[in-house]
C-alpha cells in the first residue's frame, strides 16, 4: 500500500521494527514515570501537633512553584510520548501489512502489477465430422457417394434373403423340386402344376451377377466411407495434438509465472524487511529523550 510508505525513509536511515518496538516500550515507561510523579503532586504541606503542645512537626512538604511550573512541560512530554508510540506502532503495523500484501499476492495480481496479460487457457478445436467431410467433397464425388449408397441399398435388398430376386430364385428352385401340389380332398381336390418360364441357370446367372455387382458397389462405398473415417480420425488426432501442445505451452507459462512470482515475493519481502522507520522531525526531540533512557 502506497499510503504505508510514509512511515519509511528513502535513504535507509531509521529504525528497524525491533528497535521501534523497543523505543515504544521505553516511551511507555517514561509516560508511566511522569504520570506517577504527577499523581504524587501535592500543593500543600501537612503538619501535626499534640493538643496542648506548641511544637508543630511537618510530616509532608508540599510541592513548590518550581514543581508546579514543570507540570505543563510534563504533560506535553506525555502527549509527545503518546504520539511517538502511536507513530511507531502504526509504522510496525504498516510494515506487517506490506509483508502480508506480498505474501497474499496472487498470480493474477502479479501479472496486473507487471502489466502482463494473463495467459489464456487453450480451447480445443472441433474435429472434422462425417457430415463436414462429405460436405467438402466435389459435386461429382458427393453425388457418386449418394449413388453408390442408393445402388448398394437396392441391390443388397434384392439379393439378400427376403429380397425380391432372392425369394423368386428360392421359389423357382422349390417349384422345380415339387412341380405339382394338391389342395383339397376327394372330388374337390385341385392339382396345381408349376412350369418354369426361365431356366434355373439363367436365374442363377442374374442372381450371381447382381450379387457380384452388389459386392463391388459395396466395396467402392466402403472405400469412400473408409476415406471419411480416416479423414475424421486424422482430424481428431490433429486437433488433440494441437490442444496438447497448446496446453503444455500454457502450463509451462503458468509455471514460469509462478516461479517469477516466488522470486518477486522473496525479493520484495527482503526489501520490506530492510525498510527503516523514519522519525518525523516533530518527534525527534521526544525520540532522543526516550532513546537516551535505554542508555542509562
Amino acid at each position: 500500500m502506497k499510503k504505508d510508505m510514509i512511515f519509511f525513509s528513502a535513504d535507509g536511515n531509521g529504525l528497524t521494527s525491533t528497535s521501534a518496538n523497543h523505543i515504544a516500550n521505553l516511551a511507555k515507561e517514561k509516560i508511566r514515570e511522569i504520570e506517577t510523579a504527577l499523581a504524587r503532586l501535592t500543593l500543600y504541606s501537612t503538619s501535626v501537633a499534640l493538643i496542648g503542645n506548641d511544637t508543630v512537626n511537618i510530616i509532608n512538604e508540599g510541592d513548590t512553584i518550581a514543581t508546579l511550573d514543570m507540570v505543563k512541560s510534563q504533560l506535553h512530554t506525555i502527549a509527545k510520548a503518546h504520539s511517538l508510540i502511536a507513530w511507531l506502532r502504526e509504522a510496525i503495523k504498516a510494515k506487517e501489512r506490506l509483508l502480508t500484501e506480498v505474501e497474499d499476492l496472487s498470480a493474477d495480481d502479479y501479472l496486473k502489477l507487471r502489466g502482463i496479460e494473463k495467459p489464456k487457457m487453450p480451447e480445443k478445436e472441433t474435429a472434422l465430422t462425417e457430415d463436414e467431410y462429405y460436405a467438402s467433397l466435389s459435386i461429382d464425388e458427393r453425388n457418386r457417394y449418394y449413388s453408390l449408397e442408393a445402388l448398394a441399398s437396392v441391390l443388397g435388398k434384392a439379393v439378400h434373403p427376403g429380397g425380391a430376386i432372392a425369394d423368386a430364385r428360392e421359389q423357382l428352385n422349390e417349384r422345380i423340386k415339387k412341380p405339382k401340389t394338391v389342395e383339397g380332398k376327394g372330388r374337390d381336390a385341385l392339382i396345381y402344376a408349376y412350369a418354369p418360364t426361365v431356366e434355373a441357370s439363367q436365374v442363377d446367372d442374374v442372381f450371381f451377377a447382381l450379387q457380384k455387382e452388389f459386392r463391388e458397389i459395396q466395396a467402392s462405398l466402403n472405400a469412400m466411407k473408409f476415406d471419411c473415417r480416416r479423414a475424421v480420425k486424422e482430424s481428431e488426432i490433429e486437433v488433440q495434438t494441437a490442444y496438447a501442445d497448446a496446453y503444455a505451452e500454457y502450463q509451462a507459462e503458468q509455471t514460469r509465472i509462478q516461479n517469477e512470482l516466488s522470486a518477486y515475493k522473496k525479493k520484495r519481502v527482503s526489501e520490506i524487511g530492510n525498510f527503516k522507520i523514519v522519525i518525523p522531525s516533530s518527534l525527534a526531540g521526544i525520540y532522543e529523550e526516550v532513546a537516551n533512557l535505554g542508555k542509562k
